[in-house]
């Protein structure tokens, strides 16, 4: 062979060799072991060709076939760029400390090659040794040029991986300004929308369109932000432009969700169509599909619906099992089927924070305790509304056991009436007393229904609100009759519950009657006759 026909083979050699490598990276694994086994076949011990039919075994999953290729190349070239290959194959047969061995020989030789120590960081943090890790992460960074992001990138989310959050935005804001590409002001949205800095991610998401309109993926999670942030006509609109330009599941399902939240039923249930048309196996979008059908008064429907994802096998992950099941029990209790629903609905307790005396009494059964002892009723995950509903409850178990009812120090006064009548043993406190010998059993105030074993409303009887404090021949000046036009505004759905004061006004016309608004700071007052909460005197 001459030297122009040698050289012209060296260069068909390393084109076929790219050409696999590139087809590798593709993804293409046919094309990449066509190319490698071609050059095999001119050569038996390339190693090179060894090389790259090691990197396919792998990429193909056979570990076992990468190890025993690689090592061959390793045998006839000890100090060539092999190790990689043979570090990552021995990890994913389950051989972490060959593993680890493998890419230190690795970066031996090849001290400074950027991918050898990115894959040294990521063996070592998948092996357990993170401070090694740390210094390869910190060594690419170092070796990287200006405007080479991907080391920082990737140390940024060993940074966010080991729980050092601020650090990792740090560097991931550095990766935006050096490259300020769109996925990477992604990126550093959603890692400070995760570190709770919603104004920051605002910021970068609205600084990211200004350059780029039509940015979908900024849109979904500017969308998401301001819906998360009860800002739901905004929201709305964010997510409708994102729709049209990165028609996503996820954004569908939001989209959904803020119309419900705005009342706009069949535009919501529009958007979670598309949603479970785009991701028919995701449990959390068919949770928010069917709640919005309960939600837009099909309730047979989203029962059906809520019973066909607890049928799921394999089931959905355990919060949303259990919302579902909560659902379930809402939507029963809607349809009269009472006794049912207060079962389903205790699955509350499994995605509500503990109170903390469930960690040290026992839950009441609903059987009467021991001489002498009480049990606390305590309450929490429910508005102030729900609250005074279900106070009715507690009569009626105080007709087994004495209770100590726990309430929010506003409530204290009104609750305390529930014992103006001496049949009813009730004790209530603003705050749990834990030196309260005689308690022996706790439960949830929203509980007591399924506890009691109700299957059936009530018979309707005042029971709140006439007590030693206020008798009735000392009232003076109009009756007042107060009104329950709005809820708490914090609440995601607020929108569809609540009006404002003005909407009212006409009442004020009524004469001989003095209206009082409930919702204490509302302002916009209706006129005359309606006036504005305030303390009861």
């Amino acid at each position: 062979m001459n030297a122009n026909s040698a050289d012209r083979h060296d260069t068909d050699r390393r084109d076929i060799l790219a050409r696999g490598h590139a087809a590798l990276r593709a993804g293409n694994i046919s094309a990449a072991r066509a190319c490698f086994a071609t050059l095999r076949a001119c050569r038996a011990d390339d190693p090179d060709a060894l090389h790259g039919l090691a990197c396919v075994a792998l990429a193909a999953g056979r570990p076992d076939l990468a190890i025993n290729l690689a090592g061959q190349a390793l045998r006839l070239a000890p100090h060539g760029p092999f190790h990689e290959v043979l570090a990552r194959a021995l990890l994913a047969q389950g051989h972490p400390v060959a593993a680890q061995a493998a890419i230190r020989a690795a970066c031996l030789c090849q001290p400074d090659d950027v991918p050898v120590l990115l894959a040294c960081a990521e063996i070592m943090e998948a092996t357990g040794d993170t401070w090694a890790a740390a210094r390869a992460y910190g060594r690419a960074v170092t070796l990287s040029p200006a405007r080479a992001v991907q080391a920082r990138r990737l140390h940024a989310r060993f940074l966010w991986r080991r729980g050092q959050r601020d650090a990792a935005i740090q560097q991931m804001r550095d990766v935006a300004r050096r490259v300020p590409a769109p996925v990477h002001s992604h990126e550093l949205a959603e890692m400070l929308l995760a570190h709770h800095q919603r104004e920051q991610a605002e910021d970068v998401l609205r600084a990211a369109l200004a350059h780029r309109p039509d940015d979908g993926v900024a849109l979904s999670l500017l969308g998401a932000l301001l819906f998360a942030g009860g800002r739901m006509r905004p929201a709305a609109a964010v997510l409708e432009r994102a729709m049209a330009h990165d028609p996503t599941a996820e954004t569908c399902s939001n989209l959904g969700l803020a119309r419900m939240a705005l009342g706009d039923m069949a535009g919501a249930e529009s958007a979670f169509a598309i949603a479970m048309r785009l991701r028919p196996d995701d449990a959390r979008i068919a949770l928010n599909h069917a709640t919005g059908l309960f939600e837009g008064g099909s309730v047979t429907q989203a029962a059906m619906a809520y019973e066909t994802m607890l049928a799921r096998n394999p089931p959905p992950d355990r919060d949303t099992q259990g919302r579902a099941r909560f659902n379930l029990g809402v939507a029963r209790l809607a349809q009269g089927r009472l006794r049912q629903g207060w079962e389903m609905w205790e699955s509350r307790l499994d995605f509500l924070p503990p109170h903390p005396a469930a960690s040290r009494l026992p839950r009441w059964d609903g059987h009467v305790l021991r001489a002498g002892k009480k049990l606390l009723v305590h309450m929490a995950g429910q508005g102030l509304g729900d609250v005074v509903h279900f106070l009715r409850y507690v009569r009626l178990a105080a007709r087994r056991v004495p209770v100590v009812l726990e309430v929010p120090a506003t409530l204290r006064r009104l609750a305390g009436t529930l014992a103006c009548d001496a049949f009813y043993a009730i004790d209530t406190i603003a705050h749990n007393i834990n030196e309260n010998r005689d308690i022996v059993a706790q439960c949830d105030l929203f509980s007591l229904p399924h506890l009691l074993g109700a299957d059936s409303v009530p018979p309707f009887m005042p029971y709140l609100g006439e007590g030693p404090w206020r008798q009735a021949a000392l009232r003076k000046g109009k009756p007042r009759v107060g009104l329950c036009h709005a809820g708490n505004p914090a609440y995601r759905f607020d929108a569809r519950r609540s009006m404002a004061v003005q909407d009212l006004s006409a009442l004020g016309e009524m004469a001989g009657i003095e209206f009082v608004s409930l919702r204490p700071g509302g302002g916009g007052w209706g006129g005359p006759g309606l006036c504005p909460a305030r303390t009861a005197g």
